[in-house]
């Protein structure tokens, strides 16, 4: 919707010039024009004054001559009234935390806020004070006022130039919603024929709630809503006399009269509202005095306008989900009313603690973080946090949707569970610890993986060997695989977190996710190809749902700025089972058991928490760059990341366990404990089907077909006489 810069009820003795877009230049460029400063568009002067005498011509042989064909066929020309209220408006879209009153960002044009209210939501001070200076006799005139226009056109007469106006509220709101603003002789005449058919089509109030939601006030505030909130930060119905005064003040010129280019301007046009409503007996003289005598100077009681946004990282992508669902202009002018999913305490715990590592661990070249929380059953992202300070280097990215960094040995995790899968691998598989030559191709180097403490381990329990987060096992198991690294790379892809190939080394600025199953290599389940904090909880929520994608979403409703339902999260709509409930089953015995990684990880680590059962893995890439905590419970999956923006090393040793592990840890207590307040011993059913051993002293789980005795898979690709099978 396209609307006139300016609402003036009078004007100056100069036309206030537009730029390109039609909103006003700013006062600062043409604030010393006056009589030794003439506009350019002076020489115009008498359009108006012959406008205004026509207008009440044209109005008064109407009355008389109404029936006649040529006036008849001229009014139908023009356009119709009852557009004023059909037309769309350009109204800012908010955006709110699950709470629905949390506000997290304001979206709009730049230079743009609107917001539609009812007249009945504005108070009294403002609509009063508007009908005051802008058009006293507004409740008794027809649209037009003859003896006004006979006044102002005289003294534009006289004085030979476009001093006084005669626009009615109506007249004004029709200029900024029909014919615009231009200095014609015919579009004054339309304005003045269409403000009189307006007044028969709408109430006096319907008329004056469109134009305060309409008008321009100055400084990006389009309408009532938009100018208390942006001057005072406040609603419109609290706005106290003199606020309203001040406001009603910059109606025929609020760039001229801008309280932060002009305040005395600014002030002398309050005095001059509080006047008018004095002489129409709106109010007092001691409330006028007090009104006047109130300190509204900026910047302290007065204010420009500041979009202030929280949970940056979120916000961003919100935004781009709405874009991809309803397009820009309505997710900027739309008046969308979106209540996410987030939790905005969760998210600012969340942020705390990564801001706190970040500020503990910054001797080591430790600069920023992210994570991402979902809720298993519905994929509500529950809380984010894109870096660990949105000012600092790199603060602008959001990490914890992109870019796709190397999750390290957090990758085992869709390794052991397509091992699972397989049902040629069991949580007890029997898996060496020796070292492995694989082949890359021809004139390639060979692949030597090598365990993150240095050493060899001897042979251990497939569970033992993920846990532990030995590497060398870890290919051993992928290789091992029907497909080798092909069947990883499908399984992150079904559950969520396709992994992201760089097509152009070094500079890594363009990834696919979609490449052939083939080109996977054996570093993928060492995290060789890239992954992103939002795709790892997202994997890990689909084994906390037992196996059932729910696509990560950010957006709980929307509805239109007047309550029509636009949109409610169906957490079943897009909902899938990606594996069997039975296969999540035993790679969450694997993952929450803690004694599977006591050799390297000691126990009660920070993978553990005292209070509840969760799953927990760390990856931690071998340069020190990245470092990660992913971990689940039945009512939350979350992933850490930490590392920098450019992506230069961590100091040595400070890997996952040390960066990441405390600050996943502290995040799950406290969600779990004292904000979800679940219960401690809350952990997941055993679906039906599957078989149980008791090996070495503990029950294992496996799938129908699978036993403790099976042989262990030969991994392919091996070179050499190191591939080792074990019975």
């Amino acid at each position: 919707m396209s609307t006139a810069p300016r609402a003036a009820g009078r004007r100056h003795r100069w036309a206030r010039p537009t730029g390109a877009n039609g909103h006003p230049l700013r006062a600062s460029l043409y604030r010393k024009r006056g009589p030794w400063n003439p506009s350019p568009l002076a020489g115009l002067w008498v359009l108006p004054a012959s406008a205004k005498i026509v207008a009440i011509a044209l109005l008064t042989g109407a009355t008389f001559l109404g029936t006649s064909p040529t006036l008849t066929a001229y009014i139908n020309g023009l356009p119709d009234v009852r557009l004023i209220a059909a037309r769309p408006m350009t109204e800012d879209t908010l955006i709110y935390a699950s709470d629905g009153t949390t506000l997290l960002a304001d979206l709009h044009p730049a230079g743009h806020q609107q917001y539609f209210q009812p007249l009945s939501a504005m108070g009294k001070y403002l609509p009063m004070a508007t009908v005051a200076i802008e058009d006293h006799n507004f409740y008794s005139e027809p649209g037009v006022d003859p003896g006004a226009v006979l006044r102002a056109a005289a003294i534009d007469l006289q004085a030979r130039s476009p001093v006084e106006g005669a626009s009615t509220i109506t007249q004004q709101l029709v200029k900024l919603t029909l014919v615009g603003n231009q200095p014609t002789l015919s579009r004054k005449v339309e304005e003045a024929l269409l403000a009189v058919e307006a007044e028969r089509t709408y109430t006096k109030q319907q008329i004056l709630e469109m134009y305060l939601n309409t008008v321009f006030f100055g400084n990006d505030a389009y309408g009532s809503a938009a100018a208390a909130k942006i001057y005072f930060h406040t609603a419109t119905a609290s706005l106290d006399l003199a606020q309203a005064a001040m406001l009603a003040g910059l109606l025929r010129d609020p760039s001229y009269t801008n309280p932060f280019a002009n305040w005395q301007l600014a002030k002398a046009r309050q005095e001059q509202v509080l006047e008018a409503m004095l002489g129409a007996k709106m109010i007092g003289t001691g409330a006028a005095a007090a009104a006047f005598a109130e300190d509204l100077s900026p910047p302290n009681h007065i204010f420009i306008p500041n979009n202030q946004i929280l949970a940056p990282g979120f916000v961003s992508y919100v935004t781009d989900e709405l874009i991809s669902r309803y397009g820009t202009q309505v997710t900027f002018g739309g008046g969308l009313r979106v209540v996410t999913t987030l939790d905005w305490a969760m998210t600012q715990k969340a942020e705390q603690l990564i801001q706190d590592q970040v500020r503990r661990y910054g001797w080591g070249n430790v600069h920023q973080g992210a994570m991402v929380a979902i809720d298993p059953h519905t994929g509500a992202i529950l809380a984010m946090v894109g870096s660990a300070d949105p000012t600092s280097y790199g603060g602008q990215y959001n990490f914890a949707v992109w870019p796709p960094r190397n999750p390290g040995s957090s990758m085992k995790i869709y390794t052991y569970t397509a091992a699972i899968a397989s049902g040629k691998f069991t949580m007890v598989s029997r898996i060496p610890d020796l070292p492995v030559s694989v082949s890359q191709g021809p004139g390639q180097p060979f692949y030597k993986p090598r365990n993150y403490d240095g050493r060899l381990h001897g042979t251990c329990q497939l569970q033992a060997c993920f846990l532990n987060s030995l590497n060398i096992p870890a290919v051993r198991v992928e290789l091992g695989l029907p497909n080798g690294p092909a069947d990883v790379a499908w399984m992150a892809r079904n559950m969520g977190a396709p992994p992201w190939h760089c097509q152009d080394p070094p500079a890594c600025q363009h990834f696919t996710d979609n490449d052939s199953l083939s080109s996977y290599g054996a570093s993928l389940t060492l995290g060789g190809w890239g992954e992103t904090p939002l795709q790892m909880a997202t994997g890990a929520s689909v084994l906390a749902a037992q196996g059932v994608l729910h696509p990560p979403t950010s957006l709980a409703s929307i509805t239109t700025a007047d309550g029509k339902p636009v949109y409610k999260l169906d957490p079943n709509a897009a909902a899938k089972q990606v594996i069997d409930p039975r296969v999540a089953y035993i790679v969450e015995q694997m993952m929450s058991d803690d004694s599977n990684r006591a050799m390297i990880f000691g126990r009660g680590s920070n993978l553990t928490l005292p209070d509840h059962k969760v799953a927990s893995k760390t990856g931690t890439t071998e340069d020190y760059r990245d470092g990660w905590t992913v971990g689940y419970a039945p009512a939350i999956a979350s992933a850490f990341w930490f590392g920098n923006a450019n992506f230069s090393p961590m100091a040595q040793y400070l890997e996952a366990s040390v960066i990441a592990a405390p600050v996943w840890h502290n995040f799950m207590e406290w969600t779990l404990s004292n904000h979800l307040m679940r219960p401690g011993g809350e952990w997941f059913a055993k679906p039906p089907g599957l078989v149980q051993y008791v090996v070495a002293g503990k029950v294992q789980w496996f799938l129908p077909g699978t036993s403790p005795y099976q042989a262990t898979p030969q991994p392919q690709g091996i070179v050499g006489a190191r591939a080792h099978q074990e019975p």
